[in-house]
């Protein structure tokens, strides 16, 4: 079975700088297409191989993360040719949201984020994107998207950038929440890693950050000296 038809799906939901998000109805229940788009600045059989590769490994990430008992939307249909994913519809609110108009409400979530990232990363499982806009809220439960960076055989520092990713996203759109978010995420994260753990993970965070501002800080120099 192939998908037809792509150019008539209209307007994305989403753009995406690697792909299109689309509503759509899929054997009657309402659902997304994500729809990895070709890039013409890279040569086209490589920009093949890489839109196939990235499809079916977040499809194996997204399966193997339900698999961990982690809250995902189901994979409906895979077409690595196409770059297309089919996957449920989650009629839910981002954590994002949630922290804008009810940051009360945002810390049972947190936790909920930290006991999730804390399973898949006890699998070795890594999200590679782990931003408030990428959890899904609802009834209590928090669900995780976009698993189009993750990694399946992840190390101890790709499981630090996904903690730092979180609180980097924390810190530019939330910065008073940043402390009660972070706290909260760590509880959860912690309940199912435990401490040692936890803090190893932690110190590798701010490995990454102090990194990440010396960085910064030899490249305004370098425009300085310019």
């Amino acid at each position: 079975m192939a998908l037809e038809g792509l150019e008539e799906l209209g307007k994305p939901h989403y753009k995406g700088a690697e792909a299109y998000l689309y509503v759509i109805e899929w054997l009657g229940r309402k659902a997304v297409l994500k729809l990895r788009i070709p890039k013409h600045y890279r040569h086209p059989l490589l920009d093949r191989r890489l839109r196939w590769r990235r499809t079916v490994n977040e499809a194996r990430a997204v399966l193997a993360a339900i698999m961990a008992g982690v809250n995902a939307p189901a994979i409906y249909y895979v077409d690595p040719v196409a770059g297309a994913i089919v996957m449920e519809y989650i009629d839910a609110v981002s954590l994002y949201e949630v922290i804008e108009k009810k940051p009360e409400a945002a810390v049972q979530y947190a936790r909920r984020l930290g006991e999730a990232v804390g399973t898949l990363h006890a699998r070795g499982i890594s999200h590679g994107d782990l931003t408030t806009s990428n959890v899904l809220t609802r009834g209590g439960d928090v669900y995780l998207i976009d698993f189009g960076l993750a990694s399946l055989k992840s190390s101890e520092r790709e499981q630090a950038v996904d903690v730092h990713l979180y609180l980097r996203s924390l810190e530019s759109t939330h910065p008073d929440h940043v402390d009660t978010m972070l706290e909260a995420f760590l509880e959860g994260y912690m309940s199912v890693r435990g401490g040692a753990v936890t803090e190893k993970i932690m110190q590798l965070v701010r490995e990454i950050r102090l990194m990440g501002r010396y960085k910064e800080e030899r490249r305004t120099a370098w425009q300085q000296e310019e």
